[in-house]
């Protein structure tokens, strides 16, 4: 098929359990860029968790794009200019933590460089706990990840402001995110879409991490953004991804394919599933549908 555009989101997609893009991947991705195809990452974390790896793909040679924190801005990689559509004020920042404060669970407002971070006592309590059994040092943070009950991502994010109460939101977010263990989160997120869904856009991205943000930023607005900007009808772009964060671009774009490791939903809504993302997914893909590198070997 004539691909002009892949977006991509990361974890759980591009990135595989190591938070590394595998070798056949990478080489697969800069060489569609090298014949002209533009790549875009697709993804949750705003660009300053993003451009270690923009770069690893040399997006700033060729002319990247980053989708960040599921649509709320758009970051030109090659001329380093940001374009913001859709931040959540900190009225429904503070909202959206007393709301969630009635269940046991983290809740987190992000920013572009930091997060504030709220645990219950039970939570820290169990983390505390967890650091010790796992041998972390005793500056690592408390912060939950994606995949995993805790994750440094002070490399990304240094400026980690722990709160309790919701009046220590002072600045408008990008997201508030909310997670604990699977089987409880998922719960939460049956109560918390059917309450919220009129005024915000609810998700898992993964089976234990919930996310909010204002009504109507995706991922699929990001990418109608640069359809405008790069004059790309949808039939000739391709998305790949694995979670509730990731099914509007998959369905707006003209070849939208579901990791194997993705949610159920997600595969739903896709036209294919691939491999997983510690299985090159992404790199099959590509070779499937991106005419342009069929006749090749990675």
């Amino acid at each position: 098929m004539n691909i002009k555009l892949i977006a991509l989101d990361m974890d759980g997609t591009l990135l595989n359990k190591d938070n590394q893009i595998m070798e056949k991947t990478k080489q697969i991705l800069i060489e569609a860029q090298k014949r002209g195809v533009i790549l875009v990452l697709a993804s949750g974390r705003s660009y300053s968790r993003l451009m270690f790896y923009a770069k690893e793909l040399m997006m700033d040679v060729y002319g990247g794009y980053l989708i960040e924190v599921n649509g709320v801005a758009i970051y030109d990689v090659k001329h380093q200019k940001r374009y913001i559509y859709g931040k959540m004020p900190k009225e429904n920042a503070q909202e959206l933590f007393e709301y969630f404060s009635k269940w046991n669970v983290e809740i987190m407002g992000q920013l572009d460089r930091g997060m504030y971070d709220y645990n219950p006592k039970a939570i820290l309590d169990e983390k505390r706990e967890y650091r010790k059994n796992h041998n972390f040092d005793e500056d690592y943070p408390w912060t939950g990840g994606t995949f995993t009950f805790l994750a440094d991502t002070r490399k990304g994010y240094p400026d980690i402001r722990y709160i309790e109460k919701k009046e220590e939101i002072l600045e408008d977010v990008n997201k508030v995110t909310v997670t604990y263990w699977p089987e409880y989160i998922q719960e939460v997120a049956k109560v918390a879409k059917k309450e919220l869904k009129d005024r915000y856009w609810v998700g898992l991205t993964s089976d234990k991490w919930l996310e909010i943000l204002m009504p109507n930023i995706t991922k699929g607005f990001g990418l109608s953004k640069l359809s405008k900007i790069l004059h790309i009808p949808y039939e000739n772009m391709m998305a790949i991804g694995d979670g509730e964060n990731d099914i509007d671009m998959i369905r707006l774009a003209g070849v939208g394919v579901a990791m194997g490791n993705a949610l159920l939903k997600v595969k739903e809504n896709a036209d294919d599933v691939t491999l997983s993302n510690n299985e090159d997914g992404v790199y099959e893909a590509i070779k499937k549908y991106v005419s342009i590198l069929m006749d090749k070997s990675y």
